[in-house]
């Protein structure tokens, strides 16, 4: 009968352990589960604010966008045009070279942060700041110049010059 006791309590201790065990091993899987979404949730949190970043900094931050046509010609002689509608050089030959100044006014009642581009075959030809910070009511005059032509074929280029008008957040 004493026998018969400890065999059941070593079954009992034996089912208690085993019971332990089984406990644990669906608590480490829950564990993993829950942590696993954890990672996931702060991953997709993560993602949400780097979008968010990337839209109003290269988005809503633009205030106005303006293509203005650009225009020079390569040939044996000079020349210049006066047209107030486009960025035209004229005429220039080997060992000269143009400009053209663009006035920049903010009017806006905040720091503003303009930035240009050029597109087209007469990119290779220009030289100018890429970008210009001004204070809310500040002026100034961007000067937009040509490179000496040297060994270029004569003929028409053309392009665009973007000029992207931006809030400055960081000025």
């Amino acid at each position: 009968m004493e026998e018969e006791k400890k065999e059941k309590i070593e079954e009992d201790e034996n089912e208690n352990k085993e019971n332990q065990r089984f406990s644990s091993l669906h608590f480490s899987k829950r564990a993993r589960k829950m942590k696993n979404k954890l990672i996931i949730l702060i991953f997709v949190a993560s993602l949400v604010v780097f979008i968010s970043i990337f839209y109003i900094n290269f988005s809503l931050l633009i205030l106005e966008k303006e293509e203005i046509v650009a225009i020079l010609i390569v040939g044996d002689k000079a020349g210049f045009d006066v047209n107030s509608t486009a960025l035209t050089f004229g005429m220039i030959t080997a060992g000269s070279s143009s400009s053209r100044n663009l006035i920049i006014e903010n009017n806006y009642d905040f720091p503003i942060k303009v930035e240009f581009n050029v597109k087209g075959d007469i990119k290779r030809f220009l030289v100018f700041e890429k970008v210009v910070y001004l204070d809310s009511g500040e002026n100034k005059t961007v000067s937009i110049g040509t490179i000496d032509p040297v060994n270029e074929e004569y003929g028409n280029y053309s392009g665009k010059v973007i000029v992207v008008t931006k809030r400055n957040l960081y000025g």
